[in-house]
């Protein structure tokens, strides 16, 4: 029970939909006793009625409500503020070459794509997408990542977590999942071009915890995995560090490897 409690606390969802829940039950509750109020004042309090008294009311309703509506404002603005998000597309290779980081144009250190084919080349499929996963995470520092795939359900495409790294779900949550177009993560599927954040809303990705503290993921990297020109699924990949255009070039370069796996 305790332990359902403190994961409760740290869904930062949850948490804001029961202080919402909160917020409108006192608010029917103020209205409930604020319209009792004249009645309680004279036949349980003794005051004798007077319509000079209906001023006062007036007065003290007014300031309660617009005490209520600018809190229902704040809200709604945080609710709102949470799902704004600033995306910048990747620009065309072409159009960038120049600014390209030259010293790390001569060195391949950033990504072993080669480490990356030994990790998926054998086991069951759900074993390899984890190992690609686990590998390309561990060679770019990230601190979380998600593997995407994307399903067919009817006349829809519907993209799936399949497997995570270091990404933590509450107890009983479902495995997310987003519409073509949907979210960050079905907008690189529907469109096919990657997307770099390089500075996360609060609250959009999880802290990450160890024994030896916890830290807050800086910088989200989503790319779409391709084969044949078909996007199959979506990477994406919260790091500490920013990833320069050179590094994310060399990911997708990671991630046709592991669009094999699909």
């Amino acid at each position: 029970m305790i332990e359902r409690i403190h994961l409760f606390f740290k869904d930062q969802n949850k948490l804001a939909q029961a202080a919402t829940v909160c917020f409108f039950l006192a608010v029917f509750a103020t209205v409930y006793f604020m319209i009792r109020l004249p009645d309680d004042l004279i036949y349980k309090g003794g005051m004798v009625g007077s319509g000079r008294a209906n001023m006062v009311y007036a007065k003290f309703f007014t300031v309660i409500g617009l005490a209520f509506a600018f809190c229902y404002l704040l809200i709604f603005l945080s609710h709102k503020i949470k799902k704004e998000t600033i995306v910048y597309l990747d620009k065309q290779a072409g159009a960038s070459e120049g600014k390209t980081n030259s010293s790390y144009e001569s060195s391949n250190d950033f990504l072993s794509l080669n480490a990356i084919r030994e990790k998926i080349k054998t086991g069951k499929t759900n074993e390899r997408i984890q190992n690609g996963l686990n590998e390309f995470c561990n060679q770019i520092k990230a601190g979380q990542g998600a593997f995407y795939l994307v399903k067919k359900k009817a006349d829809n495409k519907l993209l799936t977590l399949s497997s995570g790294f270091a990404l933590f779900l509450a107890e009983g949550e479902s495995n997310p999942e987003f519409n073509w177009g949907e979210g960050l993560i079905g907008q690189a599927a529907a469109s096919g071009n990657s997307l770099y954040l390089d500075e996360l809303p609060e609250g959009y990705a999880t802290r990450i915890e160890s024994g030896l503290g916890s830290a807050l993921p800086k910088y989200l990297f989503i790319f779409p995995l391709k084969k044949e020109n078909e996007v199959v699924g979506v990477i994406e990949a919260a790091t500490f560090s920013p990833l320069s255009e050179a590094n994310r070039k060399q990911a997708l370069e990671a991630g046709k490897i592991l669009a094999e796996i699909c």
